[in-house]
């Protein structure tokens, strides 16, 4: 699937432009796994969207990094939304952002983890708002709902998620592959592990 092709199609796109218009003038941190998508994600709400955005991944150099994360920091005249890379926003700290909108999951309950923490650091002043589209009837859905229910990992931290994870990998897998009713065991053994550790 070309760029233009997934950019039109996917619904999490359109998703990620109105919500970033109704947020306006809020500064938003986006978070996806790979390069390809937040270049692609820039692109599009730079110029079709009309969204002052920043890329901000590991194909940039350290000074083209250090100028995307600045433009975004600019109160005044600064891109509303920073669309980041897994890799590319290691290390950086986004603690004047108060959005934060995950654009796909990670499988790894520790990336998760770093991701939230992007922005969720000491000296925050405001509680984070995170934001996380997904499809129904998705793994995207099913990792939401793992994340959320299983491990109430969007609202505290959560440090034995891969722990967990690891006891319960066979019916995760399940659940990720479609079987319905891998997901209510899931949850259940999450939450009994999780509460055990």
């Amino acid at each position: 699937v070309d760029e233009e092709q997934w950019l039109a199609e996917d619904p999490r796109v359109a998703w990620l432009e109105k919500t970033l218009k109704s947020l306006r003038p809020a500064k938003v941190v986006v978070i996806c796994a790979r390069a390809e998508t937040a270049i692609a994600l820039e692109h599009y709400l730079q110029l079709r969207a009309g969204i002052r955005s920043a890329a901000f991944h590991e194909r940039l150099s350290l000074l083209e990094r250090d100028r995307a994360a600045a433009w975004f920091a600019d109160e005044e005249q600064g891109a509303q939304a920073l669309i980041c890379s897994e890799i590319g926003s290691e290390g950086r700290n986004f603690q004047f952002a108060h959005h934060l909108v995950l654009f796909d999951l990670p499988a790894n309950p520790d990336l998760l983890e770093q991701r939230i923490g992007r922005l969720d650091r000491i000296g925050q002043a405001e509680a984070i708002d995170i934001h996380i589209p997904w499809l129904r009837e998705s793994s995207q859905a099913v990792q939401y709902r793992w994340f959320d229910e299983g491990l109430n990992a969007f609202a505290r931290s959560c440090a034995i998620g891969t722990a967990v994870q690891d006891m319960v990998g066979d019916l995760w897998q399940s659940a990720l592959s479609g079987d319905s009713n891998a997901l209510p065991a899931l949850l259940e053994s999450t939450a009994a592990e999780a509460a055990g550790l």
